[in-house]
């Protein structure tokens, strides 16, 4: 199932759970929006499995069933539903910015590989049995280049990826995955505490619904009440415990977590934005330099071959 139709039924569940309805009656008065969906939530229900169980086993966004574990344990389902269409609003204006900024470049680039690719098998044999037959040498480390420097930060990007992805704690290496993670945490915190758990509590739901060695918040609790430093693999920037520690302080904890969501909410979508906008520059220099690069080891001795003939 796509984003935009998770999006579609959380946004409509949400808007009928607010209206006073069960959840059942909720998802009766959506099948006419999926009914396939929509029936197999309702058996999966009436059996007694949970509706974070029913989200995964239809696949919906991990953070989607995550979040609905948080609102499960709590009993505040309504609240962390709430939470999740704020964080498909969010996922979608940055896809959207994607499709805006990269589509066109990504799809350039995928059309240059195989063109490239065409080019070493099927014209490049010919050129280098004509440059033999000429002795006229080329320079090993620019072929190289000219037909694997595309297919080499492909699949330096690929592998990077599928570590990021099976070894969640590595990504906490990266500032904006931090305030990624940082954002998740105040928001689910600021829903637990303004429904009157203390904090305690909040962060105990909490550890007993997200991923312990993604989020790791025995670091984060140590951070906070022994002072303890920050490290490299926390996942969680320094101003975040710094605005958590003014909000202990004064007393206010969901104060000081409103204000640093409305900054750093906005902090990074505008960094995610300027990142599309350097891949966009970066992939069409890559295919500029390229190109040139094919041009030099094709064309140049072309030229050669053709004054000597």
């Amino acid at each position: 199932m796509n984003c935009e139709k998770q999006y579609l039924l959380i946004r409509i569940l949400n808007r009928l759970l607010t209206k006073g309805y069960s959840l059942l009656e909720a998802i009766e008065m959506m099948k006419n929006i999926d009914t396939k969906i929509t029936r197999q939530m309702k058996e999966m229900l009436e059996t007694g499995n949970l509706l974070s169980t029913v989200f995964k086993r239809l696949k919906f966004k991990r953070f989607v069933y995550e979040t609905i574990q948080v609102g499960e344990r709590s009993n505040k389902l309504n609240e962390v539903i709430t939470l999740i269409e704020g964080h498909f609003d969010f996922y979608l204006k940055f896809k959207k910015q994607i499709n805006k900024v990269l589509l066109y470049p990504l799809i350039l680039f995928i059309f240059a590989l195989i063109c490239f690719e065409m080019i070493r098998i099927n014209l490049y044999p010919v050129i280098k049995t004509l440059l033999g037959d000429y002795a006229i040498g080329q320079n090993d480390l620019l072929i190289f280049l000219s037909f694997n420097l595309l297919k080499c930060i492909a699949l330096f990007l690929f592998v990077i990826s599928l570590i990021c992805k099976f070894y969640n704690s590595l990504s906490n290496l990266l500032p904006l995955m931090k305030i990624y993670r940082s954002l998740t945490l105040s928001k689910h915190l600021e829903v637990l505490l303004m429904c009157g758990n203390s904090l305690e509590e909040a962060l105990i739901i909490l550890k007993n619904s997200f991923n312990p060695i993604t989020y790791r918040l025995d670091t984060f609790e140590l951070s906070l009440l022994d002072d303890k430093k920050v490290g490299s693999f926390c996942p969680y920037p320094l101003a975040f415990i710094q605005y958590f520690k003014l909000g202990m302080k004064s007393n206010d904890i969901i104060g000081a977590l409103q204000d640093y969501v409305y900054i750093y909410d906005e902090i990074l979508f505008d960094k995610l934005t300027k990142i599309t906008y350097y891949v966009q520059f970066s992939l069409f220099s890559l295919l500029s330099i390229n190109i040139f690069l094919i041009y030099y080891i094709v064309m140049i001795p072309m030229l050669q071959i053709s004054n000597k003939i």
